[in-house]
């Protein structure tokens, strides 16, 4: 008598998988436009990347077709989208005059890119954690460069800019890899109840991505690329505080004693 062997084969959930891939296809045409100098264009690309980015997780929750296919397909795509596209666009804009230091760094933000994808798989298994990120995540540090180039969309041709730059970047990277937390805002935001405080943050993004776009992108996520060392700092300086009360409170209960 033959047992038939039914073999598993993991699911595809179509519409967070095509969210997924336009994801993918805009990180190509961002790569595209590099190459033709339309550095503008390629951190819009980017840009729109990371929006779609953030909406296929949303989708595939809503839709309850959340899977292990999925998380590694995401991974993959913002691999092309963000590691490798936002690299090559560094390179183009802003590194191309240091030369070979310029293809190292620019070969460093795509190295950590791929370092902390491959530990967010590796995390998300074990224990998840929707709070925080530890290390800026990928998205978010090329839409900070994405940022930087929309608001200065000239090539850089001053090699000392190109060392500021360089070291701009590596700062970044190390970032990305580093075990500093950072707050989840999109489900911060997605999870909040909406109240007074956040009805009026809503209204200040969407006023300033009306008048003032450039502007409110490179002040949001340079706040938002800072805000983990100074949370960092902050928790550090708190905790020294502590030790140093706890401290003093044997050496005040002595005096109070003599």
């Amino acid at each position: 008598m033959k047992v038939k062997i039914k073999k598993t084969v993991p699911k595809i959930y179509f519409l967070p998988s095509l969210f997924t891939l336009t994801n993918v296809f805009l990180g190509f045409l961002s790569l595209t436009a590099t190459f033709y100098g339309k550095y503008r264009w390629a951190a819009l690309w980017i840009i729109f990347a990371a929006c779609l980015d953030g909406l296929d997780g949303l989708v595939a929750r809503a839709t309850k077709s959340s899977s292990e296919f999925g998380l590694q397909l995401d991974s993959l795509a913002d691999a092309v989208s963000f590691a490798t596209s936002t690299s090559l666009l560094i390179y183009f804009w802003a590194l191309k005059p240091a030369h070979y230091a310029g293809v190292f760094f620019s070969f460093l933000f795509a190295a950590a890119g791929l370092l902390r994808l491959a530990r967010f798989n590796v995390k998300t298994k074990s224990a998840p954690d929707k709070k925080y990120y530890q290390g800026l995540t990928v998205p978010s540090a090329s839409v900070f460069i994405a940022a930087l180039v929309i608001f200065h969309p000239a090539p850089n041709y001053d090699p000392m800019v190109a060392i500021y730059m360089a070291i701009m970047v590596a700062i970044i990277s190390l970032l990305m890899v580093s075990s500093i937390r950072y707050h989840n805002f999109i489900n911060y935001f997605v999870n909040r109840p909406i109240d007074i405080k956040s009805a009026l943050a809503l209204a200040v993004i969407i006023g300033g991505l009306l008048f003032k776009p450039k502007y409110l992108l490179l002040i949001g996520l340079t706040f938002n690329v800072l805000s983990g060392p100074f949370n960092y700092l902050w928790t550090l300086s708190k905790k020294k505080l502590l030790k140093k009360r706890q401290a003093e409170k044997p050496l005040k209960t002595a005096d109070q004693n003599h």
